[in-house]
């Protein structure tokens, strides 16, 4: 067996440790190198996104089975991720049943979120919850690459304590361990904007976490992210233009 085939069949508690601790130490680099241009201004932001998707789609790529490995022959499964597609395992009536529950949670969770929002707001127009403005798109590929990887840390965890439900909370505490060893988040929660955008997402981790164990299917949870973002992204730009 060379290398490579000894890394991809390594057991998953090893997969989930390497994910941490390789986002810890990639967000301790851009701490340290935050200050010095060592680009061109045109490429500045390129390796930054490209460690972002290798990290965030690569990783449980290869714990699916990609290459080298033979599709979906990994450690992980499409259904440990809730990779649903039009299948028979999927029919229409459980697509409608898995969008129905996501939509309405994702509305119950909306509302619960918009009235502390409101709440945390009220002092004078404080605005110490803002979002900044970002193109649908942008929030759409941040959606993609959370979900996948929250995605991963539930499904890698189902796995290995063969109880989805407790692997769903045991993945949030990853994902707090993950915010915790990031001086980039915790900088981010003196300032309005960061702070909003941090709040959000702590809530997000949690509404969707609940909404895969209803529905078991990813991209219902992207949905609702996607729409709990924009929603939150007009709501922040309507606010500043108030001000």
């Amino acid at each position: 067996m060379n290398p490579w085939e000894t890394l991809l069949s390594l057991p998953l508690t090893f997969w989930l440790l390497g994910s941490v601790l390789s986002y810890a130490v990639g967000n301790w680099l851009r701490w340290g190198l935050r200050t010095r241009d060592l680009l061109p201004a045109p490429y500045r932001g390129w390796p930054e996104q490209v460690a972002r998707f290798l990290f965030f789609l690569g990783i449980p790529y290869l714990a699916l089975g990609g290459w080298p490995r033979p599709p979906f022959s990994g450690l992980l499964s499409r259904q440990d991720l809730g990779l649903a597609g039009f299948e028979p395992a999927w029919p229409a009536i459980r697509w409608l049943g898995a969008v129905g529950a996501g939509l309405g949670l994702g509305v119950a969770a909306g509302l619960i979120l918009l009235l502390a929002w409101l709440h945390a707001n009220r002092p004078a127009g404080a605005g110490r919850l803002r979002f900044p403005p970002r193109p649908w798109w942008a929030l759409l590929l941040d959606g993609l690459y959370l979900q996948v990887h929250w995605a991963f840390y539930r499904g890698a965890l189902a796995v290995v304590l063969d109880d989805p439900h407790t692997a769903a909370f045991l993945g949030l505490g990853l994902i707090t361990l993950e915010w915790g060893l990031n001086p980039f988040w915790r900088e981010g929660w003196r300032a309005p904007l960061g702070a909003g955008r941090r709040w959000l997402r702590a809530a997000l981790a949690l509404v969707t976490a609940v909404i895969f164990l209803l529905t078991r299917n990813l991209w219902v949870c992207l949905g609702v992210h996607w729409l709990l973002e924009l929603l939150f992204a007009r709501l922040g730009r309507d606010r500043l233009a108030a001000r």
